[in-house]
């Protein structure tokens, strides 16, 4: 009987260190959202619950989307192209002790109605064999769902887009900071958000290019692609 509760025991802190890591909320959803949206987001919390720094990695499934339909995530590192179904090997997320990451599961119906199962595996940096929790859940992209729950996103947009030398924002309560990514996921401009400002990208290489706008506080308020040509 001892030598059972012992195992027990053992069992449970083994159980505890893999898979206690992180808190992942919500651990399931349903996204629904409009064809006429361009960006259906939702945010997933996941916070580290160690007493020192946890390296994760993510990697994702998206199983049956209408071949139109352009999804991609943003990590705290990067936002990642729509061909991204996992986080870069050399830029794991790091977080503290207690951290949380905001990460973004975004999808761009391209006017196309639909549905597809979601899944999210998150893995130890150092042995991704070691699950560290998983997000499960569904998009659907309806014209029954309708967009006036969320009005300032919804309207939110990016124009000229495609652009040859600048961009700007509509006005949107809360928009502080714009950040722009290239298609590598790397940053390569931080702008201070200004009403009716021209955002300068000329120098820019012709490409695809991601316009994320954040709150004061960092939360990111919706996510729009930018075609410079």
């Amino acid at each position: 009987m001892k030598r059972l509760l012992l195992c027990f025991f053992l069992f449970q802190i083994v159980a505890s260190t893999t898979w206690g890591q992180l808190t992942i909320h919500p651990s399931t959803f349903v996204l629904t959202g409009n064809p006429s949206e361009n960006d259906v987001t939702i945010h997933i919390e996941v916070t580290n619950n160690q007493s020192f720094d946890a390296y994760v990695l993510w990697s994702r499934v998206v199983e049956s989307a209408p071949s139109s339909w352009l999804t991609w995530i943003c990590d705290k590192n990067l936002c990642y192209l729509p061909t991204a179904n996992a986080c870069s090997p050399s830029k794991p997320n790091i977080l503290a002790p207690g951290e949380k990451m905001d990460l973004q599961i975004h999808v761009n119906p391209a006017a196309v109605e639909g549905s597809t199962p979601y899944n999210i595996t998150f893995m130890d940096y150092e042995d991704p064999t070691i699950i560290l929790g998983t997000v499960t859940g569904e998009v659907i992209i309806s014209n029954t769902v309708s967009t006036k729950n969320n009005p300032s996103q919804s309207n939110l947009s990016v124009y000229p887009n495609p652009t040859s030398d600048y961009f700007q924002v509509s006005e949107t309560p809360g928009l502080r900071y714009i950040e722009l990514f290239n298609i590598v996921g790397n940053k390569v401009r931080s702008f201070d958000a200004i009403p009716q400002k021209q955002y300068n990208v000329a120098d820019l290489t012709d490409g695809i290019y991601l316009v994320r706008m954040l709150t004061s506080t960092g939360k990111i308020i919706k996510t729009i692609r930018l075609s410079k040509r």
